[in-house]
């Protein structure tokens, strides 16, 4: 991921929907992973 000054992460709308800036992991996938119980360790690594 790429962080800013602020140590966020920068949101990216790309053809895919939006994007974590620096990866093809869209929010779509992270609210996959979330309401399915996936660890948040599993989800940080990604």
């Amino acid at each position: 991921m790429t962080p800013t000054s602020k140590g966020q992460v920068l949101i990216i709308r790309t053809e895919r929907g939006l994007t974590i800036s620096g990866t093809r992991v869209t929010l779509y996938d992270v609210m996959d992973y979330v309401t399915a119980k996936y660890p948040p360790k599993f989800i940080q690594g990604l």
